[in-house]
């Protein structure tokens, strides 16, 4: 008897976990497994083996379908297992070439994309959507076949009572029923119609308005994204959306109306993106609507009021007419700026030395600089650094012009140019007296290249991602000396999430406190 009980499967106490539970049975470790979920199957599956198979389909994932292949791998997963393994997931992505019959690549015939789209798999699709209502995050592209070859679809997303964040694109009117009957509310939505042309632009417009109409009673809903890029022939009627969403704070747009009234939609946007050029943008008289926390558009040429302030105006790429540049910078006068600019040439170096008096509360900086002549004379970075004397700025990122290759048509730089780009930051700090922190990279990098980086809609989005190197300007004896000593000026590094608090910082205050920032801000 003692001898039989001393053989008994029960661990002793100080057995590890792991192979503690190595000695159940299969059936053992299913049961223990159903328990947990989230984190903590994440952390059971990792413990052995032996366990991994029982406990990681019970994890909370993130798929992304890119071809048919893994559409119909999906498939087969997700629909395994009591429960199904579906119900674990919460962010799906199933991108357009998952319909496509064949790799274009091994295709003869093919000529255009639209050619080999086949949508007979639209019904596993349904087949996932029906058994994964804890989705929070969907992006489903060709959503206009796919309703009309499984209207399960639309339903199944319409029972969704989780999503956070719903991204459909190439819609038509079959989404309408969806939206009617939706029982999420969504804190961000992305909208595309289907690529339609001139004579049913009409049509597709009113599918666009029926579509905020319907999310209107959604107070949680603070983000869209409205692509209509696809529409031809839009209508010269400022009544194009004649609805108001008041509830939206960040409007990302793919194209916007020239005579269309932005104040009256969205009233209180606090963040606009626009993807395409625009010459004209409409806004409410400053004291009826708050100044926009960010501004980001290709190119802005004009603003219908006569003056509106923005905090951070971020120009995609460089002005390539810097007079209705200055003169944008007038009009909204800016606290922070991101741009691309060119720092060699006389008009450009002009604009430098001009921008102070067009911008007079510009206090932060971010530059992606860029050469345009193929011969420089010698002292061209030198003479960029002094055109920034007479900033007030209190701190200034900035990304280094790339170098000419061998192979390039471009003369090599003159020695003494590479010398003071090399001490670019240290040769800034000498010459904006105001200045108290500056970040220095090599090159930049898209945004949200890293798992961290913030997307659009979110209030620490940097528009000029970079792997910065951070220093904080220090004045020799300012501990002494009143506030307005001009002691000598040295670098000292901080790390990388100082220098993130900076950043943030300078996006989430005031004008004061950005001017005043030793006051403000302890590192």
């Amino acid at each position: 008897m003692c001898e039989h009980e001393s053989r008994a499967p029960s661990a002793p106490a100080n057995l590890p976990m792991a192979l503690a539970l190595s000695t159940l049975n299969g059936d053992v470790l299913c049961q223990v497994a159903s328990h947990v979920r989230g984190r903590d199957a994440l952390s059971l599956a990792l413990t052995s083996h032996r366990i991994f198979d029982f406990a990681i389909h019970r994890v909370n994932v993130a798929l992304v379908c890119r071809t048919r292949t893994d559409l119909i791998r999906l498939h087969s997963h997700l629909l395994t297992g009591s429960p199904k393994r579906a119900v674990y997931l919460r962010s799906l992505t199933i991108l357009g070439p998952s319909f496509i019959e064949r790799p274009w690549q091994e295709d003869p015939n093919w000529i255009f994309p639209k050619n080999t789209y086949e949508y007979s798999l639209a019904t596993l699709v349904g087949d996932i959507l029906s058994v994964a209502p804890n989705l929070t995050h969907l992006l489903l592209e060709h959503c206009a076949p796919l309703f009309q070859h499984d209207p399960r679809i639309g339903t199944a997303i319409a029972s969704m009572s989780n999503i956070a964040r719903l991204e459909l694109r190439d819609v038509d009117d079959n989404v309408l029923p969806l939206f009617v009957n939706l029982r999420s509310r969504p804190r961000v939505l992305h909208i595309s119609p289907v690529k339609t042309d001139s004579a049913q632009s009409s049509r597709v417009l009113a599918v666009v308005r029926s579509i905020l109409e319907a999310v209107s009673p959604i107070q949680e809903l603070h983000a869209l994204d409205l692509d209509l890029k696809d529409i031809p022939g839009l209508p010269e009627s400022k009544e194009i959306l004649s609805v108001s969403l008041p509830q939206i704070q960040h409007l990302s747009v793919h194209w916007w109306h020239p005579q269309f009234d932005v104040a009256k939609t969205f009233p209180n946007v606090t963040v606009f993106e626009q993807h395409v050029n625009s010459t004209q943008i409409r806004r409410a008289p400053q004291h009826q609507q708050a100044p926009l926390r960010r501004l980001s558009v290709t190119e802005l040429q004009t603003f219908e009021a006569a003056k509106h302030p923005v905090h951070l105006l971020h120009l995609r790429r460089y002005p390539r007419e810097l007079r209705a540049f200055r003169r944008t910078m007038y009009e909204t006068s800016p606290v922070g700026i991101a741009l691309h600019c060119f720092i060699d040439t006389p008009v450009w170096l002009k604009y430098w030395q001009q921008l102070p008096r067009a911008a007079p509360r510009l206090r932060f900086m971010d530059v992606h600089c860029h050469t345009w002549e193929r011969r420089h004379e010698p002292g061209w970075v030198n003479n960029f650094v002094q055109t920034l004397r007479r900033y007030k700025l209190v701190s200034v990122r900035i990304v280094a012009p790339p170098p000419p290759t061998h192979d390039a048509l471009d003369a090599p730089w003159d020695d003494a140019d590479v010398q003071t780009l090399a001490e670019l930051p240290d040769r800034i700090a000498q010459a904006v007296p105001t200045l108290r922190y500056i970040a220095w990279a090599a090159k930049r990098r898209d945004a949200g290249a890293h798992l961290d980086d913030y997307v659009w809609y979110e209030e620490g989005y940097d528009c000029a991602p970079a792997d910065y190197t951070w220093y904080r300007v220090e004045r020799s004896g300012e501990k002494g000396k009143g506030k307005g000593s001009d002691g000598e000026r040295t670098l000292r590094v901080i790390s990388a999430s100082e220098g993130e608090r900076v950043r943030r910082f300078l996006l989430d205050s005031e004008l004061d406190e950005i001017t005043n920032i030793d006051e403000h801000l302890r590192l």
